[in-house]
């Protein structure tokens, strides 16, 4: 076929060569394997986060060692003032339902895998639960304790005093374990404000706790009757010493005092009504699950007037 005089010639479709063809080849292989290599490396992580729950759960302690009782250990903490932390989240973190120790020199951790398995069943998308280790050691012994956070009051929380926590770049989202060794790594006056708060006392008693603490000299005398009086919120346990607040001497009671202390009495008056029915763990985390969905709306009602000002007793 001719074209016009003095035009060059089509050039001819170009096919490939056999040599060509390998390479394509190759090269569609080579890209399916490096997304088979990172689709496995992704799988992998993902495997190593979602197995970190059965890992734990499958631990068995060595023979010989008496487990914990779980029943004991969770009715214990709803006895003494985790119940504030379980039933609604008037406390946004309650310690203590378990103390020990172990030797930073040559460490026995099975008790305290022991502790932290039983734990697993307050982990939920309602609360969580674990053992902190303190920061600091006692002559060669490192101290440990449990405690269960409640996860959206603690949100709330750190939400609310967000000028306190943001510089430590604590949000609401931050995992409890992780804000709980910040506090207990903070310098000493934002330690004592970090822990008061995450323990739901009133401000202007976390406030006066950190100054008469900061103002402490040779000279001063301080104590119950010298510098300051206690607040006492009763638990199933004891009236007194579980729940308990330093205030100023001659202290007259604040909206807060009295909104923190009619919801406790309701909300103890409640778990004592079915606390006969706890037979076992499942009982036990199905009661603290329902005392919650009743007393954490109230304890919502509170927070949003308190942000409004108004705060009047939801209780």
């Amino acid at each position: 076929m001719t074209g016009q005089p003095g035009a060059k010639p089509s050039p001819k479709p170009r096919t490939r060569s056999g040599r060509d063809a390998v390479r394509a080849v190759r090269a569609v292989r080579t890209r399916g394997l490096v997304l088979v290599t990172w689709a496995g490396m992704l799988l992998a992580i993902a495997g190593c986060t979602s197995n970190q729950a059965s890992v734990v759960d499958a631990w068995r302690p060595p023979a010989g060692h008496a487990s914990i009782d779980r029943f004991e250990l969770l009715r214990k903490a709803a006895d003494q003032e985790a119940l504030y932390t379980l039933a609604g989240g008037l406390k946004p973190m309650s310690s203590g339902i378990w103390r020990g120790a172990f030797e930073t020199t040559d460490p026995d951790f099975t008790e305290l895998r022991d502790v932290r398995q039983a734990l697993g069943h307050l982990r939920n998308e309602v609360w969580y639960a674990d053992v902190q280790i303190f920061d600091t050691d006692d002559d060669g012994d490192r101290r440990a304790q449990a405690y269960v956070v409640h996860r959206n009051a603690l949100a709330r929380m750190i939400e609310r005093l967000e000028s306190f926590w943001s510089p430590w770049g604590i949000t609401p989202c931050t995992h409890p374990s992780e804000i709980i060794a910040i506090v207990d790594r903070m310098p000493r006056a934002d330690r004592w404000r970090g822990y008061g708060h995450l323990f739901g006392y009133p401000d202007e008693a976390v406030d006066f706790f950190v100054a008469a603490g900061l103002a402490i000299t040779d000279e001063n005398e301080v104590g119950p009757g010298k510098d300051r009086e206690f607040i006492q919120i009763p638990t199933h346990v004891s009236d007194s010493g579980r729940f308990t607040y330093a205030v100023p001497l001659n202290h007259v009671p604040t909206p807060a005092d009295r909104r923190l202390a009619e919801g406790a009495a309701l909300i103890l008056g409640t778990y004592e009504g079915r606390r006969s029915r706890m037979n076992d763990v499942a009982d036990v985390v199905e009661i603290l699950l329902q005392l919650n969905e009743r007393f954490e709306c109230l304890t919502l009602i509170e927070v949003t007037e308190n942000l409004e000002g108004t705060a009047p007793s939801p209780w």
